[in-house]
């Protein structure tokens, strides 16, 4: 199996049921709905939003690992997921425009290491300061579709996971995709063949039928 599949996932409302970034944000009174929802838009760049709006931020990183201890929760079967990755020899990776600052407790939990890419997040004086060295001369957006066409070029079929706007060019570029939230409605708004991804145990389902 491990020739012909990769899998590429976006992490949060993908791996998280909802995105760690806006529930921190909301929380803690750092953001409101409105500014939230105007994130999604096209013509926003993740990166460019998650480090304005970290910037005020004034969290630790205890506070951060505690709320994703108690409050975050992962979508049903992405352990089971990793593991199958790995037993068949599937690569799997995660890129995302959230930050390690609460991606590493989220992996600590769930007793999972994965190949991932995500902004760099410090705590400094009254915020965040996130930086994204993998971004190089392109946006988050381009970077995730690079990812997929990286898998493509080696000779293998993606299999790709999102939720959101940012997640439509790798979307657009996998060979097989599951999508959730707003990422659904604009694959199937755009003609893009997208099953709804609801828990992970189906990908592995298929990933064995299509092997």
């Amino acid at each position: 199996m491990s020739a012909r599949w990769a899998a590429v996932s976006d992490f949060d409302g993908t791996i998280t049921l909802r995105d760690v970034g806006d529930h921190l944000l909301l929380h803690y009174g750092f953001a409101d709905k409105k500014t939230i929802e105007e994130s999604y838009s096209l013509k926003v760049r993740v990166e460019d939003f998650m480090k304005r709006a970290f910037a005020g931020a004034a969290l630790t990183e205890k506070t951060i690992a505690d709320f994703v201890r108690k409050k975050v929760k992962a979508r049903r079967g992405f352990r089971d997921f990793i593991v199958f990755c790995e037993e068949s020899g599937v690569p799997f990776e995660i890129v995302s425009g959230g930050v390690d600052l609460y991606a590493d407790p989220f992996f600590r939990a769930h007793g999972v290491k994965v190949r991932s890419f995500f902004g760099r997040a410090r705590v400094v004086k009254g915020g965040i300061r996130i930086t994204y060295p993998f971004l190089r001369r392109m946006d988050l957006s381009s970077f995730k579709e690079a990812r997929v066409l990286r898998q493509k070029r080696a000779g293998r079929r993606v299999v790709f996971f999102g939720d959101g706007p940012n997640d439509l060019k790798a979307a657009a570029a996998a060979d097989k995709v599951y999508a959730a939230g707003r990422l659904y409605r604009l694959c199937r708004e755009r003609g893009i063949a997208a099953s709804r991804l609801e828990d992970f145990s189906r990908a592995a389902s298929f990933l064995r039928k299509n092997s």
